[in-house]
């Protein structure tokens, strides 16, 4: 009965530990931007919602690292927070302006073309990693190379004629 009760305490710790540490993901139009102040305002429909940027908070814009001060209202985000008290504490700020973002799984990599192909329900689609793309795996900066078949991937891209252009690849899960 002792280890019984033992055990689902270290169950529920996990529990709590876990909804402690996950952070939550907003998606919404920027309304404005408060460079001083490090904060993002999103639109709301009743209320507009106001993330303020933790000192090591990554922000992308369009597949790419750039500066609070780059990105503008009317921008497309995905701000990922934590609730502290009545804050919210924002860790990522992913902006799309003039790009795309898609998740799937890896069906093929061809690093000489540069290459990355994920498996669709009816068809398959390619993306051709630009010159000064980005591939992530683990948190870290990598290569196509380091990408394998079955793998969940994050693709940002813009289309460019008849291709898609990939400026960033993101591994989302390794196998």
């Amino acid at each position: 009965m002792v280890r019984a009760i033992k055990v689902l305490s270290v169950v529920g710790l996990f529990f709590c530990v876990n909804a402690i540490i996950h952070a939550d993901e907003a998606k919404g139009t920027i309304r404005s931007v408060n460079n001083d102040r490090r904060e993002v305002i999103l639109k709301g429909t009743v209320n507009d919602t106001t993330y303020e940027l933790d000192k090591d908070a990554n922000v992308w814009l369009d597949g790419r690292q750039c500066k609070l001060s780059e990105l503008k209202p009317e921008d497309r985000v995905v701000v990922v927070y934590n609730k502290r008290g009545d804050h919210y504490a924002a860790s990522s700020v992913r902006c799309l302006r003039q790009c795309q973002e898609t998740t799937g799984t890896i069906n093929d990599v061809l690093t000489n073309k540069r290459e990355v192909t994920l498996k669709g329900t009816v068809k398959n689609t390619t993306y051709e990693l630009v010159k000064d793309g980005t591939v992530w795996i683990e948190g870290r900066k990598g290569t196509l190379a380091d990408l394998r078949v079955g793998e969940r991937v994050m693709v940002t891209y813009e289309q460019r004629g008849d291709h898609w252009m990939a400026t960033d690849i993101t591994q989302l899960k390794r196998q």
